[in-house]
């Protein structure tokens, strides 16, 4: 038992080698890093100031996707899940074709993984010789079903880190409408590391007691490999506060993985219904984000200043604004007993008193909040809400 243990560490140990390795983890890791830099750049030539912090997508890189990573590959060595090692170069390749190309929103598995299979089994169906350093590829009865299982698991993962990750600290935008207006806007691009350990035939692991493990076809020897599956999410959110848009997409997509993963194991049962799993989550996948998109367009555009008031698009930390308690959403429907509507009135009432502002603001329930603070003389400027301008300058915004 002793030397069984140890043989798992030494397996494990050896798989977490081979997903540093992995150029897809380096190529995730540059991808967050350019991305993170290229949205405080936009910030700060839009709101004239940094918002969100440039480590926010390196954080989610590197946060709560190992974790249920971890989770599943637990589930899936119970399992005796074993995958061959070619399909991992493939799905590899297309993870690392997504990141060098800037396609997050294509880094789903519902949509590389079906491709992925699909891709190994036109190798297989014709046969097609591979160069000698190529893994070998698998038996044919082992090719789809194992896969379809992952797919559906991993997809849950993306609905999960959609719900839970996805929403948070959205960086604001501004852009134009198709009647050249200006408009608030939340934009959120997070990729997500999921490390899995996966079992692929030819190794020193043995089978335990004859019934590990459960979806392996043949007889096995196995090794441990640790894949550094990248998942990936990108919206620009228009039409409402991004939060619970966002999380709504996530469970969604959590209610397609369900289903995928039930069709998934009944495969074994009606071999048919593999294909059905991989149809179902590459279709789904493709509705709910056409669908999503949809919504965002129909329903207009919503952060723009109002006849009750100016619109708060979002709100500087540690500001005067951001201590009252002002969030993005919320109307500022008078200065110091003041009417506002635009920015113009909104620094025209804010100089009425230069050390001391009082407030009416109008939360998402559309109810007064009355709020007062004192501001240092001369700093009138610093109260720390980013609005909508209404001077001509394209895709920027006052911080007020």
């Amino acid at each position: 038992m002793f030397d069984l243990v140890n043989l798992w560490i030494q397996e494990a140990g050896e798989g977490a080698l081979a997903m540093l390795l992995n150029p897809v983890l380096y190529a995730a890791i540059a991808a967050v890093i350019i991305a993170g830099v290229l949205r405080v750049k936009r910030e700060r030539r839009d709101l004239r100031t940094g918002i969100v912090s440039p480590a926010v997508e390196l954080k989610s890189l590197f946060g709560l996707g190992i974790l249920i990573g971890i989770g599943l590959s637990a589930i899936i060595l119970a399992a005796g899940i074993v995958i061959s090692s070619a399909w991992i170069y493939i799905i590899s390749a297309l993870m690392l074709l997504g990141l060098i190309t800037w396609q997050f929103r294509a880094l789903s598995p519902a949509l590389l993984i079906p491709l992925a299979a699909g891709g190994l089994y036109a190798l297989y169906y014709f046969n097609v010789t591979l160069p000698s350093w190529a893994p070998e590829l698998p038996e044919e009865a082992g090719l789809i079903g194992t896969i379809s299982i992952i797919m559906g698991l991993l997809l849950f993962a993306e609905g999960l880190l959609i719900t839970l990750n996805a929403g948070k600290k959205t960086s604001a935008r501004f852009i134009r409408t198709p009647r050249g207006l200006k408009a608030g806007a939340f934009f959120t691009q997070r990729l997500w590391l999921v490390p899995l350990f996966l079992l692929v035939p030819m190794g020193s692991l043995e089978g335990l007691g004859g019934w590990w493990p459960v979806f392996t076809f043949g007889s096995f020897s196995f090794s441990l490999i640790a894949v550094p599956f990248v998942i990936g999410f990108q919206l620009t959110v228009v039409h409402d506060l991004p939060a619970p848009v966002i999380r709504k997409a996530g469970q969604e997509v959590i209610w397609l993985s369900t289903l995928v993963t039930v069709l998934a194991i009944a495969g074994y049962f009606a071999p048919y219904l593999f294909i059905a799993a991989f149809s179902v989550a590459f279709i789904g996948r493709i509705y709910l984000a056409l669908k999503l998109r949809a919504l965002c367009r129909r329903s207009g555009y919503h952060f723009m200043n109002k006849e009750r008031g100016v619109m708060v698009v979002d709100v500087i930390p540690g500001t005067p604004a951001d201590k009252l308690g002002i969030v993005r959403g919320e109307l500022v429907s008078k200065i110091n007993g003041e009417s506002v509507r635009d920015e113009r009135e909104f620094y025209k009432a804010l100089q009425k008193n230069r050390v001391h502002c009082k407030l009416e603001v109008l939360n998402h329930q559309g109810e007064i909040r009355f709020m007062q603070r004192a501001l240092h003389e001369g700093q009138h400027h610093l109260l720390g809400i980013i609005m909508v301008e209404d001077r001509m300058r394209s895709y920027t915004s006052d911080s007020a």
